[in-house]
């Protein structure tokens, strides 16, 4: 899952004095974050497997620091106590609640469609319901979660400005490119291309979220 991440982060901002969408939208991410920058150090692993049925051909066959569920909730654990450290007096709780949520949100969402590759702790026990092995069944149910997110934020917010009615639509465009070209690119054997192609693109969807809080706010 991709785009359908970021359904959480939009849906959170209907939450009264949640964080910036940026942070949401990094924090939806940021186990995967986490797995590139360790595969790039070559200490959690993928490689393509085109015999794979379905879509997504990669075999992501070791991958405990990020993608266990014990492993999933430490980094929830900490990067929602850094949102509360760095939060301003009053929204501290709030703000840790709910970027550990979005943390973990990751794993959940990637329950639904991974094969059986994710541990719960260390390497062991991998599960996974494998709804990428049906393109016609996972595509547009991602597509459905990540409009549903949309929606709430569209509702929940509203533009500051002229420029803030046309950035959603703006940013659901970008999202739903990046979508087709995860969906549809050839997956690279290069470990440090692919590595840093994602990076821009979780980097990326999060300085769109930046836009997003600076044109528009909480009704």
């Amino acid at each position: 899952m991709f785009v359908g991440h970021y359904a959480p982060a939009f849906a959170a901002k209907a939450i009264k004095n949640s964080p910036g969408l940026a942070a949401g939208l990094l924090a939806v991410q940021a186990v995967d974050i986490g797995f590139f920058t360790l595969t790039y150090f070559d200490i959690e692993k993928w490689r393509p497997n085109p015999d794979l049925p379905g879509m997504r051909k990669i075999d992501l066959y070791y991958m405990p620091y990020t993608h266990s569920l014990v492993g999933c909730l430490i980094w929830a654990a900490v990067l929602g106590a850094v949102a509360f450290a760095l939060s301003p007096q009053g929204r501290k709780a709030i703000a840790g609640i709910v970027i550990a949520g979005l943390v973990f949100s990751h794993w959940l969402l990637d329950l639904i469609v991974h094969r059986p590759d994710l541990a719960l702790y260390d390497d062991h026990d991998k599960m996974g319901f494998g709804l990428w092995n049906y393109p016609t069944v996972e595509m547009p149910l991602e597509i459905g979660i990540l409009l549903i997110g949309w929606a709430i934020y569209l509702y929940a917010s509203k533009a500051k400005g002229w420029f803030g009615h046309v950035t959603p639509f703006v940013v659901l465009a970008a999202l739903l490119g990046l979508q087709y070209i995860d969906w549809f690119m050839p997956v690279s054997g290069d470990h440090t291309q692919f590595t840093m192609l994602a990076l821009v693109a979780y980097f990326g969807v999060g300085a769109l979220g930046l836009l997003l809080d600076r044109t528009r706010e909480a009704r």
